[in-house]
């Protein structure tokens, strides 16, 4: 089994995973406000989930992406 076929098939453990070893309190937000997606690819600024929306994110990894994600000339690199 590749790395893509595992996440793909434990996709929808994400949320109770991260709920019970990282940040309970952080789940309960992000599904309160609507956030509970399941994000599936990035470009830039951007986010896209598996229903094909795309989302800007503004918490962008709290800095670390500060040139967007897939930026050309780091991919390059």
């Amino acid at each position: 089994m590749s790395i893509l076929e595992l996440i793909e098939k434990r996709l929808e453990e994400n949320f109770a995973l991260h709920e019970q070893y990282l940040n309970p309190q952080m789940v309960r937000v992000l599904k309160t406000i609507g956030y509970d997606r399941h994000y599936v690819k990035a470009q830039g600024p951007y986010l896209f989930d598996n229903q094909g929306e795309k989302y800007l994110d503004l918490l962008s990894g709290f800095g670390v992406f500060a040139l967007g994600r897939n930026h050309p000339k780091i991919v390059q690199a």
